[in-house]
């Protein structure tokens, strides 16, 4: 009876307990809880549309790389944030840090204080934009590393202060749409954010007035953000609804949003163009309806959300909870429609925030894994490597007649002929990064001179100009003195034009065929040779006596 007793009045004290958290005003941490709804995906259309294409993925820099949650790319360079607030550019052999926005910190734990660079996208000019968590929005020239703040973490915008700066998106006009995923808590503190009411935003700041608007409100940890081609529409991600809107910018329905997808099998995160118009949207974590995540499992009791959020916050362990699950990777066309679902059936992929495809290569990161994943294209989306090799193939056709040259061709050198000889890569533009895992021989073009043939070839050279932008100075409030320095030039392989000043000419089979039919006396020939002997050669000339 005694035992019964003590086992009833712990529970009268435990039960006393929880309504003094749960009930009590003023306990952290300070949001709104209240009945919401959300969507769950359809089994069905799960199981008949995943595909398992996501395996033996190539692991790059294992141990190397903390976090890289976005990447982003401009002519073949690839670029991403990681943990300890560097956006860094990835090369073959090495990750070279670029910028940090945060201050001197002593590790990991000091987030905030480090800094975290999350959403990444560059412009037509190669001018790199960066959402930093803590910090705000910046414009980055990575060939400089001059980095001025756009949008300050401090500003209030519709009366209240974004609390995680997280992706972004550039127009053409240079209007910045991008995702506050909280006004209520921190990056560090984001797992309250599951069981809080929505408070992110869909945000656009313009760049002609330097103003931010809200577009959309009480979005659920709103994520990915990106434009349609044509900019017509913009997509968000809202995570925790398991739903992507799609808000309107031009047309009869501007200014209005719309679901673009609802019921989603996974936490949304980062969006990119899949090249042809389409989207793909990573899923951090999968959720179906019959085994959907702990905090969605709540949406339909606030109480026992507010309760779980101020334990977990009065015992400090917010910040060390995070997801550790297989992802999806969804490709969808521009209606919305899904078309593909990739996983990874024997958990080779996970904790994917981005999938971002570059140089024939769909590349993965992730905001927990120490290293960055890539994966054929081919292998991942069959049909839409087969679609871009059409189009570039048409493309091509187009740009045939016409003389252009390559800023790095590949070329290949045989000295005991003496003979040189170009080859061009057409497919790809080769002054792109060599990223580690690839091989690929790399010839200095300064050193190389061209040698005499026999006969005079006409070697067309294509180059795509890397494009410079330069940015507009920035105050020295804006500009840090440290991440002034000049980039050393990465191209080692850039064509000097100084050195090629000799000119090519071309002569057609029948004067080759008149020339050599003339005949010659023998001590004409005589001298020829010992004038051919005793004289160097002129690069790329072929002399014909007639």
């Amino acid at each position: 009876m005694g035992y019964i007793k003590s086992v009833g009045t712990v529970i009268i004290y435990i039960g006393f307990f929880l309504a003094v958290i749960t009930f009590l005003p003023g306990l952290p941490p300070e949001a709104e809880y209240s009945e919401y709804s959300i969507k769950f995906p359809s089994d069905v259309q799960l199981k008949y549309e995943t595909k398992t294409r996501l395996q033996e993925p190539e692991i790059l820099f294992s141990g190397e790389i903390k976090g890289p949650e976005d990447i982003a790319s401009f002519n073949g360079e690839i670029y991403t944030g990681i943990r300890g607030g560097y956006v860094v550019k990835i090369e073959e052999n090495r990750i070279k840090p670029i910028v940090k926005f945060g201050q001197k910190c002593d590790g990991l734990w000091q987030e905030e204080k480090c800094g975290r660079p999350l959403g990444l996208k560059f412009n037509d000019n190669g001018e790199l934009f960066v959402a930093d968590a803590y910090y705000g929005i910046f414009k980055v020239n990575v060939n400089t590393r001059q980095y001025v703040n756009i949008v300050n973490s401090s500003e209030p915008i519709d009366g209240k202060t974004a609390k995680i700066f997280n992706t972004l998106d550039i127009a053409k006009n240079g209007d910045i749409y991008w995702t506050d995923s909280s006004t209520d808590f921190y990056l560090h503190d984001g797992m309250y954010s599951f069981f809080a009411n929505p408070s992110g935003r869909l945000i656009r700041y313009n760049a002609a007035t330097k103003k931010n608007e809200v577009l959309i409100k009480n979005l659920g940890f709103p994520n990915g953000v990106l434009l349609s081609d044509d900019e017509s529409f913009v997509i968000v991600g809202s995570t925790l609804n398991l739903k992507i809107l799609k808000y309107n910018l031009k047309g009869p329905k501007a200014g209005q949003q719309e679901i673009f997808i609802e019921g989603l099998p996974g936490l949304c995160d980062n969006i990119h163009s899949d090249g042809q118009g389409g989207f793909l949207v990573s899923l951090l974590a999968p959720v179906d309806s019959e085994h959907p995540l702990l905090p969605l499992s709540f949406i339909p009791h606030p109480y026992i959300r507010k309760m779980i959020s101020r334990l977990i916050y009065s015992i400090e362990v917010g910040k060390y909870l995070t997801l550790k699950t297989d992802s999806l990777i969804l490709r969808m066309d521009k209606t919305g429609k899904i078309l593909n679902i990739l996983y990874s059936e024997n958990g080779d992929v996970s904790d994917i925030s981005s999938a971002h495809i570059n140089d024939g290569y769909l590349w993965l990161g992730s905001p927990w894994n120490d290293n960055i994943m890539r994966i054929p294209l081919k292998q991942a989306f069959p049909d839409l490597i087969i679609n871009t090799k059409s189009s570039a193939g048409k493309e091509q056709k187009q740009k045939e007649p016409l003389l252009t040259v390559s800023a790095t061709p590949n070329v290949k050198v045989e000295a005991k002929p003496m003979k040189s000889t170009i080859k061009q890569d057409t497919t790809k533009p080769s002054s792109k990064s060599t990223i580690k895992g690839q091989t690929k021989q790399e010839v200095n073009s300064d050193t190389i001179t061209p040698k005499p043939t026999s006969q005079s070839t006409t070697t067309s050279t294509t180059t795509t100009s890397k494009p410079t932008s330069s940015l507009p100075k920035a105050s020295t409030k804006e500009v840090k003195k440290d991440n002034l320095k000049k980039t050393e030039k990465d191209n080692p392989t850039e064509i000097n034009k100084d050195k090629f000043k000799s000119q090519v000419k071309s002569e057609t089979s029948k004067q080759i065929n008149d020339a050599r039919s003339k005949t010659k006396s023998d001590d004409s020939v005589k001298k020829d040779t010992q004038s051919i002997k005793s004289k160097p050669v002129k690069e790329n000339e072929d002399k014909t006596k007639k």
